[in-house]
């Protein structure tokens, strides 16, 4: 099992090429994704298998943007949140670990904040962005480009939400 700072090292060696392949990434730190039936209202999980190691389970009816950002989300509860883990955690459409399957008082509000913020950084990587916003994309073409959604963008921009 990769110890936090190498899977940090391997995760800043997939911002060579957008759309990050977020997916690979899962797969190379052994998280999987596996792709499962969930409720509706959760978005994901990382669990510990009953060998030990982790698995991100993705809610296989939501959309590939959302995924993608569940699979990024759970990788930054991997890296920065391992030894609060315990046997995992699910995080609802709003990424809260509040009256889920797997509840984890330790993953709070500040943990999901960095969790989300980990995510927006991995799938839209600083560099590619100032690139993208020099050639003149529009949000909407930002999202499009980074396969991601344009609330995603938004928050990455700054932007306002309802705007």
């Amino acid at each position: 099992m990769k110890s936090p700072g190498e899977a940090l090292e391997i995760a800043k060696g997939y911002w060579d090429k957008v759309p990050v392949d977020v997916f690979a990434l899962a797969g190379e730190l052994d998280l999987g994704p596996k792709f499962e039936v969930l409720d509706d209202n959760i978005s994901g999980l990382i669990r510990r298998k009953a060998d030990g190691d982790w698995q991100i389970v993705i809610n296989h009816f939501h959309a590939t943007v959302r995924q993608r950002f569940t699979c990024a989300h759970e990788i930054g509860h991997f890296i920065f949140h391992r030894d609060l883990l315990k046997d995992g955690v699910s995080d609802t459409l709003a990424y809260r670990a509040d009256g889920v399957e797997l509840p984890n008082p330790s993953i709070g509000p500040q943990q999901e904040r960095q969790a989300n913020n980990f995510a927006a950084n991995l799938l839209v990587p600083n560099a590619w962005l100032k690139a993208a916003q020099t050639a003149g994309f529009s949000t909407k073409e930002l999202a499009t480009h980074f396969n991601v959604s344009e609330t995603v963008m938004k928050i990455k921009l700054g932007l306002p939400l309802n705007g």
